[in-house]
């Protein structure tokens, strides 16, 4: 087997890490929210994220490894533009349902593509217009369901947020790709998430003193925590890290792609939660992801008429 065999498989190995762990995230940081406010939260999971990957990187490539070698104001950026997905993201689940959060997550390839277009000036991918309106039909289905008042609560708003959290992503993605050179995908999630705990500690501790955000030390369910450092762990360490494996070998475009498997997982993990699936958040889904597979296709057939 060829190297780059090896490095596209492990690539695969990667992405389909990154959509079970990234979809168990979506239920578990819902039922959080209960139990933190939205910064502490944030603040808790990146710093264990960043923990463990502090632990991966010592242990693999020895204490000088732990050095930030990046410029200050890049590191200082790129940490804000992490911390800054992260408190998008939780925001956006905290005011909608698992599951249409879930569904609505098909459109991530072509908020990635946008972000990627708007940033680099690279043409959208074949198809794109005809996705575009595939997925806003699909989000209007989705919606349907709570103008109509037919079963539960189905759309809350937040939905748009982590849509809108996904463009973050891309550009924190493409970023650090550029600004690191010969450091290993691991150390660049460790310094991302070194300086987006920063960021987000120093949030909180401005949030809670002001009283504006309850204290995290009030929390004593073990099992809560438990779920908490697991998905922080798994989700926002391992999760970060193994994302930049396919990210670098695929390209942050061709990555996003494979976050259609995040939605799938996502639903599977929400119906362990007890949210379950209803008529609209399924057709809205299949609308939504129709349109994304349908650039893929375009996408393939160009590429092999080239």
């Amino acid at each position: 087997m060829t190297r780059e065999r090896r490095d596209l498989l492990g690539a695969f190995g990667a992405m389909l890490f990154v959509g079970a762990s990234w979809g168990a995230n979506l239920p578990v940081t819902k039922v959080m929210l209960a139990h933190f406010d939205l910064l502490p939260l944030a603040t808790i999971r990146t710093a264990a994220a960043g923990a463990t990957l502090a632990v991966l990187l010592l242990l693999l490539e020895g204490i000088r490894a732990l050095r930030v070698e990046l410029g200050l104001g890049r590191f200082l950026l790129l940490g804000l533009i992490m911390a800054s997905f992260f408190g998008c993201y939780s925001l956006g689940i905290q005011f909608s349902n698992p599951i249409t959060a879930a569904t609505i997550q098909v459109a991530n390839p072509l908020i990635s593509s946008a972000t990627v277009r708007w940033v680099t000036g690279a043409r959208f991918d074949p198809g794109f217009g005809l996705a575009l309106a595939l997925t806003l039909a699909g989000g209007a289905i989705l919606s349907a369901g709570s103008l109509t008042g037919d079963g539960s609560f189905v759309f809350g708003g937040g939905e748009a947020i982590v849509l809108a959290s996904t463009g973050l992503w891309t550009l924190y993605s493409l970023k650090v790709q550029a600004w690191f050179r010969h450091s290993s995908q691991l150390q660049r999630a460790y310094v991302a998430s070194l300086s987006a705990s920063g960021w987000l500690l120093a949030a909180s501790i401005g949030l809670v003193g002001l009283g504006l955000a309850r204290s995290p030390v009030g929390v004593t369910d073990g099992w809560v925590w438990t779920q908490l450092l697991a998905t922080a762990v798994l989700a926002s360490g391992v999760g970060s890290y193994s994302w930049n494996i396919g990210a670098s070998r695929l390209g942050v475009a061709v990555a996003a792609l494979w976050t259609n498997l995040v939605p799938f997982f996502a639903v599977l993990w929400s119906m362990v939660y007890g949210f379950m699936p209803n008529a609209y958040q399924i057709v809205g889904g299949l609308v939504a992801l129709s349109g994304v597979v349908y650039m893929q296709a375009r996408k393939l057939r160009v590429s092999s008429g080239s």
